[in-house]
């Protein structure tokens, strides 16, 4: 049977989607007439870039005649100043198509419609409403694939120097080191000057030294009964000093960007890079002879084999329909969600990005090798990022304690210290923890 580009699957799906759209919305008989009373810009605030979301723009400009769609790409890293800049500035704001990191902080901030009483939450995988669900209101849709952080591998590493299978502890990547630097691999490649990426260091640290209990022991702290400061915390930070202290990660590893640690892993001079399991989808679109990809889980850091090896990950992202949304918009807002979230759609994101478990129940995963792989060894070991559930001024003390330690400017304790200090801050301010 001929495949469809995705172009010509757009144009062929248009009608029909229109009609799936009249039958799934609980909006339907307002659709038509929102197209008719609003045409002109249409403002989608996102932590993706547009040119990932060619697609998705294209099917929206298809689908609604008289849109034209400005995709605004904050990135995850610069999402909050950005977005709070166009807030300032009093710029149109639409939807908000976000990273699961920022969503409790605009949910409880009063920035995000209530999507709770839509009809057609059952295309959904439970686990991304209930992700997505604050103080017992739905904010957001999930969208896109089920993913997370592997630790990715350079097979070609491996060979190299005669290591057979995957390694699985930490002691199995110290007594390869010395070997893979003599071949020209620094063990680890890490976007370290990008601070938003140092926590997802904590997420799998703390997984190990909690025993699995990451989530709740989150919880826990958050709601002030335990500590930052208390042994399973500090160990999990302790986990990233030591790759530091022992010379796993690339010289200048704080001075790389995301471009400049791809371009250091897919050229081969680092053996494992820790990164999103979208990289998948780029490895697939590029020409990359000095690199085989793998992925593993976060290996052990600690004594105890009954502890698993989890990786942290999320549900999609979020899209919601900001609060402040001009009434004459409101409608299509919608309507325009309703879309971007279809199965239709949504087959299409998952295949662009390799996804390999898809948001939507009804809608196929990619059948790549590595989505595969992940859906068979990440999927079923992977845990919310707890950034997503932390204050952002907790994220970015994090951050910034981690970055410190990896400088070797700070211990774990100083670094566990100062992450407490931020919670009483926020504790003296008011700070009541929102499930």
């Amino acid at each position: 049977m001929k495949q469809l580009s995705r172009r010509d699957f757009l144009k062929a799906t248009a009608g029909a989607a229109g009609a799936s759209l009249l039958s799934a919305s609980p909006f339907a008989l307002n659709v038509i007439r929102a197209q008719g009373d609003y045409q002109g810009k249409f403002v989608i605030m996102s932590a993706g870039i547009a040119e990932q979301n060619a697609d998705l723009i294209e099917g929206i400009q298809t689908k609604f005649p008289g849109i034209e769609v400005e995709w605004r790409g904050l990135t995850s890293e610069k999402y909050v100043e950005l977005f709070t800049a166009s807030e300032v500035a009093g710029d149109q704001i639409d939807l908000m198509d976000l990273n699961g990191q920022d969503l409790r902080r605009y949910a409880v901030g009063g920035r995000m419609k209530d999507l709770s009483s839509l009809t057609y939450l059952d295309r959904f995988r439970p686990i991304g409403l209930e992700t997505y669900t604050v103080g017992g209101t739905l904010w957001a849709l999930p969208n896109g694939g089920i993913s997370g952080f592997p630790f990715f591998v350079n097979r070609k590493a491996l060979d190299a120097i005669g290591f057979e299978g995957d390694p699985e502890s930490y002691q199995d990547l110290i007594d390869m080191s010395p070997a893979l630097k003599e071949a020209g691999y620094a063990p680890f490649v890490h976007a370290g000057q990008n601070i938003y990426l140092w926590p997802i260091w904590q997420f799998w640290g703390y997984a190990q030294s909690s025993g699995n209990n990451a989530v709740e022991g989150t919880y826990s702290v958050l709601a002030g009964d335990t500590k930052f400061t208390d042994p399973e915390h500090v160990a999990g930070l302790e986990f990233l000093y030591r790759y530091a202290q022992d010379g796993m990660f690339i010289d200048s590893v704080n001075s790389l960007d995301v471009p400049a640690a791809q371009l250091a892993f897919t050229e081969g001079k680092g053996a494992f890079w820790y990164h999103h399991s979208s990289f998948v989808g780029t490895y697939r679109s590029g020409e990359y002879p000095n690199l085989d990809l793998s992925f593993i889980q976060p290996l052990r850091s600690v004594e105890d084999t009954n502890v698993m090896r989890q990786l942290p990950g999320g549900t999609g992202a979020a899209v919601g329909i900001y609060s402040k949304i001009a009434p004459e918009r409101e409608e299509i807002a919608l309507a325009i969600l309703d879309f971007m979230t279809s199965d239709e759609m949504t087959t299409i994101r998952n295949q662009n990005g390799a996804d390999a478990v898809s948001t939507n129940v009804n809608v196929a995963p990619s059948d790549d090798p590595l989505a595969l792989r992940y859906a068979e060894i990440g999927s079923p070991a992977q845990i919310t990022y707890l950034d997503w559930y932390w204050p952002p001024e907790i994220t970015r003390a994090f951050q910034e304690h981690q970055q410190a330690l990896v400088a070797g400017t700070e211990t774990p304790d100083v670094a566990a210290q100062g992450i407490q200090d931020a919670m009483d801050e926020l504790y003296a301010d008011g700070y009541e923890f929102v499930s």
